[in-house]
């Protein structure tokens, strides 16, 4: 027993005492709450960073699993004296992170990582600098190696960017230690909890929300990537606050393409799909509710709306297009917007439910029976019944049919 305990002080000294490893000082920021033994699995995946220098520095240098610290030997990124540059690692899929270790430049230069940020979330958009803070680098040696808690934050993206001013960025290593987020979904809406094999979803529940100043959202994960060449999406609508601006109804974002649905105006809908955008005119959303339905395909560009049951004029819209996977599918909030402004003026205020997206076009009587809550063929790509699901922000989770409330944060 006694063995026992003065193992655990030794390992407990060489996390808290900063040390050298293969040279490098490593130090450990907060070590009482980062996790002994979740891997470094930021080494293969895909990096990006605001621009690139030269060749030499390029962004998969900061992956490569070495502290080496030089740039002149090729060790390290760096781009070009960018405003708020950044770097950005996609993870490929959602983990939970307990710890970022960032190694400095070793051969000039410590003072430039100075305030940067570390960033962790499930946006891609402008090199994830959209999502919620880790951590702040107050200062860094040359050649040193930090360790950073991020205590257990969910994303698919780590992004490392200095905010506020315009300089060089450069890192030699970046390692991301997490352990897999599979399934997760939100515990009575109160916290996110690891899903044991019970797909718990949001059968017979609504999203809510509200008329706030910042506007919450809610990140939904598909059943398989977003690779079609045709698809069908329906969705349950209730909305209050109408008036002749836009409104986001679904959002799917990539680095290489997007797919958002928006009331535009009074009796207006768009589709807007690798850069085109189609207009549809259709009945207004309702206080009382709406169903509404979007299904394209790729070889003719067919595209319709379904309002109520009730199909529109079809009209041909990016004929020959393929949608392309890896993006962040959003409800609430528009990925598109480019300030915070434009994001407020296209932010869903309302309910949303049985949400239902299919690799495929739906039949008449298939989007018929959807409407009428019949039976019909299960969403392979979002199933409202088995949705996982993550939420930001003062979005509620309310049963369609009683008073209990269930509140995410």
């Amino acid at each position: 027993m006694l063995r026992n305990f003065a193992v655990l002080v030794v390992i407990t000294l060489h996390w808290l005492i900063p040390c050298r490893k293969n040279g490098v000082r490593i130090a450990i920021v907060d070590a009482s709450i980062v996790p002994i033994g979740d891997p470094n699995i930021a080494v293969g995946k895909i990096s990006s960073q605001s621009s690139t220098y030269e060749v030499k520095g390029e962004s998969s240098k900061a992956i490569d699993g070495s502290f080496a610290s030089s740039y002149d030997n090729g060790d390290c990124t760096l781009t070009k004296q960018d405003f708020e540059p950044w770097w950005m690692v996609d993870l490929i899929s959602a983990f939970q992170i307990s710890a970022v270790l960032i190694t400095n430049r070793g051969d000039c230069c410590e003072s430039r990582i100075k305030g940067a940020e570390i960033l962790i979330g499930d946006l891609p958009t402008k090199g994830g600098t959209m999502n919620p803070r880790c951590a702040t680098i107050n200062s860094m040696g040359l050649g040193e190696t930090i360790s950073f808690s991020c205590a257990g934050m969910q994303g698919q993206y780590v992004t490392i960017t200095i905010p506020g001013r315009r300089e060089f960025l450069s890192l030699c290593e970046v390692q991301v230690l997490a352990r897999p987020w599979l399934h997760v979904v939100h515990d009575g809406g109160r916290s996110p909890v690891r899903d044991s094999g019970t797909d718990l979803g949001l059968q017979g529940r609504t999203l809510n929300f509200p008329k706030e100043p910042k506007a919450g959202f809610v990140v939904i994960s598909p059943l398989q990537p977003l690779n079609l060449i045709e698809f069908t999406l329906c969705m349950r609508v209730t909305v209050e606050y109408l008036d002749d601006g836009k409104m986001i109804l679904f959002s799917y974002h990539s680095q290489n393409d997007e797919l958002r649905i928006l009331r535009e105006s009074k009796g207006q809908f768009g589709l807007h799909m690798g850069g085109k955008s189609v207009m549809f005119a259709l009945p207004d959303l309702s206080t009382l509710g709406s169903h509404l339905c979007v299904s394209w395909e790729s070889e003719f560009g067919l595209t319709a709306f379904w309002m109520n049951g009730r199909r529109s004029i079809r009209k041909v819209h990016n004929v020959g297009h393929i949608l392309q996977p890896g993006g962040t599918t959003m409800l609430g909030q528009d990925q598109e917007a480019e300030s915070m402004s434009e994001q407020k003026k296209c932010q869903f205020v309302g309910e949303i439910t049985d949400l239902y997206m299919w690799d495929y076009v739906l039949k008449t009587r298939d989007i018929e029976a959807v409407f009428q809550v019949h039976q019909f063929p299960s969403g392979n790509i979002f199933d409202w019944k088995i949705l996982s699901y993550k939420i930001t922000g003062n979005v509620m989770v309310l049963p369609k049919d009683n008073d209990n409330r269930e509140y995410g944060h």
